[in-house]
C-alpha cells in the first residue's frame, strides 16, 4: 500500500506534458534558427510597436495665375509689370475697353417737347413758312444729324429761301428775329426803299468738317446749327452780293456792314468777308453754345 501512495504521489507531483506543451511558446517554422545561428527572440503581437501616426502632407500651392484648375477654365498668365521706361516712356498699350461711348452730337442737342413746341409757335406767330421733317443722321459720322429738323421755306412772310433750307428749329428762329429786326430795316435806308424778298443760300445743313481753319472740328452746318447767305434779293429786282468791301464808301457797303454786325445779337458766330479766304463771299451764321456766352464775329 505504501508503494501504490508513493507512485500517485510522484505521478501528482510531476508536470503535465500536455500543460507544459501548451506554455511553451509557438515557434513558426521559418522562426526556427539554423543549426549554429544564433535565435532571434521570439516577438509576440503584444510588444509590436504602433504605428507611427500619420502627418498631413502640406497642401500644394497653386498659382491662380499658372495653375488655374480646370473646372474654373483655362490658365491665364499674370499681366506682366510694366517696367519703368514704358510707363515714363507713355508707350505701353492701351486698353481695349475704356467706358461707354459719348452719345452722338446731334443727340445732345435735340429739344425737349416743351422747347420745340415752343419753338414752332414763335415761327408761327412770325408768319414763317416751314415744314417739320424725319430726323436726318449720316452713316459716315455717328455726330452728324438733326433729331427734330424743320424745311424752313421763309422765315418771315414774303422773305424767301431759294430752294428752302434744311435746320434746326432755333435756327431758323434766331435768323427771322434779325431779319425782321435789323435787315428788313436797313434796307428801307437803301436808293429807291426796295423791300427784302428773298435769301441765296450758301450752305445749309451738311455733314463736313469747319473750312478756313485747317478743318479741326466738324462744323455747325453738321448740326442744323448754321446758315449761310450769299446774297440779299429786294423787290425791284437788285442783289446784294456778299463780297469784300473796302473803302467802298458806298451804301451797299454800309447796308453789309449793319447787317453783318446786328447778327451778332442773335448768332454765337458771324463770320464773313476778311474773316478767312472761305468767307469771302458769304455770311455765316450759327448758333453754337460757346462757355460764358462768348460770340465769335470776325
Amino acid at each position: 500500500m505504501r508503494a501504490l501512495a508513493a507512485v500517485l504521489l510522484i505521478a501528482a507531483l510531476a508536470p503535465s506534458p500536455l500543460i507544459a506543451e501548451e506554455q511553451r511558446p509557438a515557434h513558426r517554422p521559418e522562426e526556427v534558427a539554423p543549426d549554429g545561428a544564433e535565435q532571434a527572440p521570439a516577438v509576440t503581437e503584444s510588444v509590436r510597436p504602433e504605428p507611427a501616426p500619420q502627418v498631413p502632407a502640406e497642401p500644394e500651392k497653386v498659382d491662380p495665375a499658372v495653375d488655374t484648375p480646370e473646372e474654373t477654365g483655362p490658365a491665364q498668365a499674370k499681366p506682366a509689370a510694366r517696367s519703368k521706361p514704358e510707363r515714363e516712356a507713355g508707350t505701353e498699350p492701351e486698353p481695349d475697353f475704356i467706358g461707354p461711348a459719348a452719345p452722338p452730337i446731334h443727340a445732345t442737342l435735340r429739344e425737349d417737347d416743351f422747347s420745340y413746341s415752343a419753338c414752332l409757335l414763335e415761327l408761327t406767330l412770325l408768319g414763317s413758312d416751314y415744314e417739320e421733317r424725319a430726323p436726318v443722321s449720316d452713316e459716315a459720322n455717328r455726330d452728324c444729324g438733326i433729331d427734330r429738323p424743320i424745311m424752313l421755306q421763309s422765315p418771315l412772310p414774303g422773305v424767301a429761301i431759294e430752294g428752302g433750307a434744311l435746320m434746326r428749329c432755333d435756327t431758323a428762329r434766331h435768323l427771322a428775329h434779325w431779319l425782321r429786326d435789323f435787315v428788313r430795316p436797313a434796307s428801307a435806308l437803301l436808293p429807291g426803299q426796295p423791300r427784302l424778298v428773298g435769301l441765296v443760300a450758301g450752305s445749309t445743313y451738311q455733314c463736313r468738317a469747319t473750312v478756313g481753319n485747317g478743318g479741326g472740328k466738324t462744323s455747325e452746318h453738321a448740326f442744323g446749327n448754321a446758315f449761310d447767305i450769299a446774297a440779299f434779293r429786294f423787290d425791284d429786282g437788285s442783289t446784294i452780293e456778299v463780297a469784300p468791301r473796302k473803302d467802298d464808301g458806298d451804301l451797299l457797303e454800309s447796308f453789309q456792314h449793319a447787317v453783318r454786325a446786328t447778327a451778332c445779337l442773335h448768332f454765337a458766330t458771324v463770320l464773313g468777308p476778311g474773316s478767312n479766304a472761305a468767307h469771302d463771299n458769304h455770311l455765316h451764321l450759327d448758333i453754337k453754345a460757346r462757355k460764358g456766352g462768348y460770340r465769335l464775329c470776325q
